[in-house]
């Protein structure tokens, strides 16, 4: 495993490491920085039960718009259902070997608009009025088709990081797919209409190391400082 001191060049960047020793959760810090969407899979161990469990736990503690929480996960892990899983991914084999596919799928209207608000307002963190006035405007944003896809899209994607975190956290590897047949899948997974799916999951117990990272883009090109 990479160590926190290291790029993914593999030099020791002393700025990376003083910074992860002044945090206030270093291990956050050595998650985020060691985790690698890997495809070394040992075929032989399946996922358990409880960690399967634990990993969607995990996945469902990520933000989300007014905590409305538009997200659901469709675990496969039954060898035939999951052949026809690796082909509708067209042809992704490491989701065989991983043994678990996980596709994470997101809402494209708040339907749990009515709960969450009513929590807000239980919590005290709004009063009666601004709950049913916020949740009226929330259902009425996303009632167009482009903001509900996004909606589904961009919140759903926040839980499955937090699932991929999880499952390095654990000593797991998992990868993160968007290369697979949506309406296919959608189909045989029986999603309904008002569902997506936002990205697919295969993971498993690890196969041993992985191919060193490719470099990443440096901070100085992708930081942009009051505008682009």
């Amino acid at each position: 495993m990479q160590s926190q001191t290291e790029t993914d060049e593999g030099s020791t960047d002393n700025d990376q490491r003083n910074s992860a020793a002044d945090a206030t959760f270093p291990a956050a810090l050595e998650a985020i920085r060691t985790r690698r969407s890997g495809h070394n899979f040992d075929s032989d161990t399946d996922l358990d039960e409880q960690t399967l469990e634990e990993l969607i736990r995990d996945a469902t503690l990520a933000p989300s718009s007014y905590n409305l929480q538009p997200w659901e996960f469709v675990a496969v892990q039954e060898a035939d259902r999951i052949d026809e899983v690796v082909e509708l991914a067209y042809g992704q084999e490491h989701i065989r070997e991983a043994g678990t596919a996980i596709l994470v799928v997101g809402h494209t209207a708040p339907e749990t608009a009515d709960q969450v608000f009513n929590e807000w307002f239980e919590a005290g963190r709004m009063d009666e009025e601004a709950a049913n006035q916020t949740k009226d405007q929330t259902v009425g944003m996303y009632a167009d088709d482009r903001m509900g896809r996004d909606y589904g899209i961009r919140n759903a994607s926040l839980a499955a990081e937090n699932l991929l975190l999880s499952a390095h956290a654990r000593g797991l590897t998992a990868t993160p797919m968007i290369g697979f047949d949506a309406d296919g899948l959608a189909e045989f997974l029986g999603l309904p209409e008002d569902k997506i799916p936002v990205m697919l999951i295969a993971v498993g117990p690890s196969g041993g190391d992985e191919p060193d990272r490719l470099p990443r883009r440096d901070v100085s090109d992708v930081l942009h400082r009051e505008q682009y």
